[in-house]
């Protein structure tokens, strides 16, 4: 198996990208590198070690939420307006890129969240899943939707994991 290297959004050909969402091909073709370069999102590329063209992307922000994830989090936050969290923009794997590159692309985002964690609090990862499916891969990985469905966003459910259990899964591993 070739090495994947995942690494910050730079000169990457970004023109043939299809994962065939349009919404997502759109993005990662002509704004994530303004997002990028603004600091407004980080977008990370997966790309053979050989060649520069994007197999796959994931974006991240930072994002709060209202206390309602769940009764933990809202224990720990309940005083609070807002919820840290980093927020998975987008993650999207190019429709002819290996099998298996989507769960790395998460584990490096994982990663990279835990690194924030260190030097920032932040409580958990969030995203919106797209559609059912999605949302059934990402509860696999241990993402729970949150206990407030006001937190949904153009009919997509919000969905979370706390850091403390990433940490321990990476912990154990």
């Amino acid at each position: 198996m070739e090495e994947i290297v995942i690494e910050p959004l730079d000169d990457h050909p970004r023109g043939a990208f299809c994962c065939g969402l349009d919404k997502i091909d759109n993005f990662f073709k002509n704004n994530a590198s303004k997002s990028h370069k603004a600091y407004s999102q980080r977008v990370f590329v997966a790309r053979h070690a050989d060649d520069k063209t994007p197999l796959g992307f994931y974006a991240l922000t930072t994002m709060t939420f209202r206390p309602g994830m769940n009764e933990e989090a809202d224990k720990k936050f309940g005083r609070f307006a807002a919820i840290p969290s980093i927020y998975l923009t987008m993650i999207a794997r190019d429709k002819n890129g290996p099998k298996g590159l989507g769960v790395q692309l998460m584990l490096d985002a994982f990663k990279r969240a835990l690194d924030v964690r260190e030097q920032v609090g932040v409580y958990a990862l969030t995203l919106h899943a797209y559609n059912d499916t999605v949302r059934a891969i990402y509860q696999s990985m241990g993402f729970e939707v949150f206990a407030d469905p006001a937190q949904d966003q153009n009919n997509f459910k919000a969905m979370f994991i706390p850091l403390s259990s990433v940490a321990a899964t990476f912990a154990e591993v």
